[in-house]
């Protein structure tokens, strides 16, 4: 029962960096957003789409650069 569990790197081009770098900007502001964990006004709702597309735009940027190697930009 010996299996072997291979870990794929992110990839390092510049566009994959850029879009990693994006995702981050988009789910700092959600949460770095005044009063968008605490409260309970609009924009904790702003907060949540922030997040929702920092994380959205990450998982499409690893999928999309790790299939298509060809595809370099969104």
């Amino acid at each position: 029962m010996n299996q072997t569990v291979t870990i794929e790197k992110l990839p390092r081009s510049r566009e994959a960096i850029k879009d990693m770098v994006i995702a981050g900007a988009f789910i700092a502001m959600g949460v770095l957003m005044p009063g968008g964990m605490l409260d309970n006004a609009f924009q904790v709702h702003i907060g949540g789409i922030a997040l929702g597309m920092g994380f959205g735009w990450l998982v499409k940027s690893i999928i999309c650069h790790k299939t298509k190697p060809g595809v370099n930009h969104v």
